[in-house]
């Protein structure tokens, strides 16, 4: 083992903490495996090319590597294809001496909604990671109990980390008494390592210094790590005000990686501290290695990057967080209204004053859709001048106005009390506790009241006060277990057992992706991957399993009625494969028009059809006014489709894992059946 890698996997929490005090200067983690593919790349980064930098970071002297969790876990296996257990071996095998490191969400571990105890539980005890960093988008601190326990209790660090944004809110003190509840529940400081994750990249290095010299002067043994994106162009001045304020390891990526949204440069950074005298942990020669290792193969990804290039001060501002950038741009385009994100950006920012937590998944998530959604509504009802409309009528409300309902006039007051109708389901699960505690307490009655409409105060009753543990049912294991098990024909696996409880439906259909393909996302190269072979004589070859294999294209046939003939050799065995072209015939999408047809009221995919308590629904069965029918995902988001009224299902005109449209027929409800079976009613 390198002298350089001063900690290793196996090491008790104690050691490691120890070993970093000791250590002279600063250390560094690298997120090139993680963070750099999620903020400028939306996780597109696959593991067969990330697995070549092992060789380079066994040798750097890294404290870690960040290689999993966050948003990389969802879309490995929603578009990947690629397990996280199986990039956990790859990288065990390939970089022994390294610890490997993980992003969990509390509570919502590497999903987008609150996971019950015994859930939690389960899924950490059986992730074999070294390095657990764990936030809550609230700093809620009584969220992370769960995760905490199971940590500690396997011998594993845990990293608690307080979200950090620059607001008028967010003062020392504020952070301090969060610093203090983490400290209190993992207790004490000889066991975990405090990370500040300023996860848009906001934080003014004199902000970040008095941030850091604070906490180092109540807790002079807490080790601090500052985790920041380079968004707004400050990145290495903010990284040395905090190392020069006490903290011992900052986080990094491959030069050749750094983007917009990611973070700092690691050769950057290591020649930055040093001219400024902080000595600086790693050995330049393998970093640079690294560096040169990703330019073999970055420009595969390309097509990945976010449309909107360069860095961004006025993140300052909208503090959209580095993660969420580029797969905000990506779900824009895809929804033909990229030109308005500059607008959802401003009222991003207004939003952010009116409801106050960290964008920071899910968080950044419900902000995204809650105020996409307003900008598209005024859009499709106005154009341009709608959009420029609701601009103005929020500016006035938070800047001019101080957030005075009464200072607004009539017609603003009444089109403010209609702002969030159509927010999200997550939105107001937000409101009413459902993730637990927001930083600076409740908004204003008037924010109920606009997404509740004429039952918000009996909504604000049952607002919680406590943390999702305390609040949410366990999950019946086995059950699941069971119906996983139904639906696959055969008892899965324990990874496949993970992999559904925090994702069903993408889940789903990787399993039977990888039944029909096996490990192909694991050995083919990324440009065969992406886009195939395209003229006839390319050919790729690749070892399966100790088993060399050689796939030729021999040929592509005319298009006839919108399908077309190739011919493949595989290993020199001659094979057609029928090919439906966007010309095949299509079957005609059904829009919900007449009374009881009930329509998808956004795009997004089928991940449910039921409720949790009743289960799947089918024809035949009597639903209820408010009941969940069918629940949509879009843009990471659940979205509850709720019955209109009491009726019998007569028709159900989708299936799981449809992709629909907004206004596509998922249901046809028929009321009278309902009235029938009531009967007359007794009006004497």
């Amino acid at each position: 083992m390198q002298a350089f890698n001063f900690v290793r996997p196996g090491m008790s929490p104690a050691e490691i903490v120890r070993r970093v005090r000791e250590l002279e200067g600063v250390a560094l983690t690298s997120t090139g495996m993680r963070d750099a593919g999620q903020s400028d790349f939306k996780n597109r980064h696959r593991i067969y090319d990330l697995a070549t930098l092992a060789p380079y970071y066994q040798e750097m002297g890294l404290f870690s590597a960040e290689c999993h969790g966050g948003a990389r876990w969802h879309v490995g296996i929603m578009n990947r294809r690629e397990s996280p257990f199986e990039e956990i071996r790859i990288l065990r095998e390939r970089m022994p001496g390294v610890l490997l490191q993980t992003l969990i969400r509390e509570t919502n571990l590497w999903g987008y909604r609150p996971y019950p105890r015994n859930v939690i539980e389960y899924v950490v005890a059986r992730v074999d990671i070294d390095v657990w960093r764990c936030f809550s988008f609230l700093n809620d601190i009584r969220n992370m109990r769960a995760v905490a326990e199971v940590v500690m209790k396997r011998g594993r660090l845990f990293q608690p980390a307080i979200s950090f944004t620059q607001a008028d809110w967010t003062t020392n003190d504020y952070y301090l008494g969060v610093v203090r509840e983490i400290v209190d529940l993992c207790g004490g400081t000889d066991e975990i390592i405090l990370c500040i994750k300023d996860m848009a990249g906001v934080g003014s290095p004199g902000r970040i210094h008095s941030l850091v010299d604070a906490i180092k002067q109540a807790y002079p043994d807490l080790v601090v790590q500052y985790h920041r994106h380079a968004t707004d162009g400050l990145a290495l001045p903010a990284l040395l005000a905090a190392a020069r304020a006490g903290a011992k390891i900052v986080d990094v990526e491959e030069d050749s990686l750094t983007r917009f949204y990611g973070q700092a440069p690691i050769l950057g950074v290591q020649a930055y501290f040093e001219e400024s005298g902080v000595p600086v942990h790693l050995n330049r020669a393998a970093a640079e290695a690294a560096v040169q290792k990703v330019r073999d193969w970055i420009g595969h990804y390309e097509w990945a990057e976010s449309p909107f290039k360069g860095f961004d001060h006025m993140v300052t501002v909208h503090r959209m967080p580095g993660g969420a950038f580029p797969s905000s741009f990506e779900q824009a385009e895809k929804g033909g209204f990229l030109h308005l994100m500059p607008a959802i950006l401003r009222v991003m920012s207004l939003y952010n004053r009116i409801v106050r937590y960290f964008d920071v998944t899910p968080g950044s998530q419900i902000t995204w859709v809650t105020c996409s959604g307003i900008v598209n509504k005024y859009a499709k009802e106005r154009g341009t001048a709608g959009v420029d409309h609701v601009i103005r009528l929020l500016e006035k409300f938070v800047e001019e106005k101080g957030q005075n309902l009464k200072a607004m006039t009539k017609a603003e007051r009444e089109e403010l009390l209609a702002l969030f109708a159509s927010a999200p389901g997550d939105f107001k699960n937000l409101l009413l506790g459902g993730y637990g505690r927001l930083p600076m307490g409740w908004p204003a009655d008037w924010v109920y009241q606009s997404a509740f409409g004429d039952e918000w105060k009996e909504r604000v009753k049952e607002r919680k006060e406590l943390s999702p543990l305390e609040t949410l049912e366990e999950d019946d294991l086995d059950r699941i277990r069971a119906d996983l098990a139904e639906t696959l024909g055969r008892a899965p696996t324990e990874e496949e057992f993970i992999l559904y409880l925090m994702h069903p439906k993408d889940a789903l259909s990787m399993i039977d992706f990888r039944e029909i393909y096996g490990e192909t996302p694991l050995v083919l190269p990324t440009d065969v991957w992406r886009e195939g072979l395209k003229r006839s004589g390319d050919k790729v070859e690749f070892e399966l399993w100790g088993k060399p294999y050689c796939i030729e294209l021999v040929s592509v046939g005319e298009e006839h009625e919108g399908v077309i003939h190739v011919v493949m050799r595989v290993n020199n065995k001659t094979r057609v494969y029928t090919v439906e072209t966007p010309r095949a015939k299509k079957v005609e999408i059904r829009m919900a028009k007449g009374p009881g047809q009930v329509g998808a009221p956004i795009n997004g995919n089928v991940w449910r059809i039921g409720n949790p308590e009743r289960g799947a629904l089918k024809v035949g069965d009597i639903v209820h006014k408010g009941e969940e029918i069918a629940n949509l995902e879009a843009m990471k988001m659940e979205n509850a489709i709720l019955a209109p009224f009491d009726g019998q299902i007569v028709e159900i005109a989708v299936q799981l894992n449809d992709t629909v449209q907004e206004g596509q027929l998922l249901f046809v409800l028929d009321k009278d059946v309902v009235k029938e079976e009531a009967g007359p009613v007794d009006e004497t």
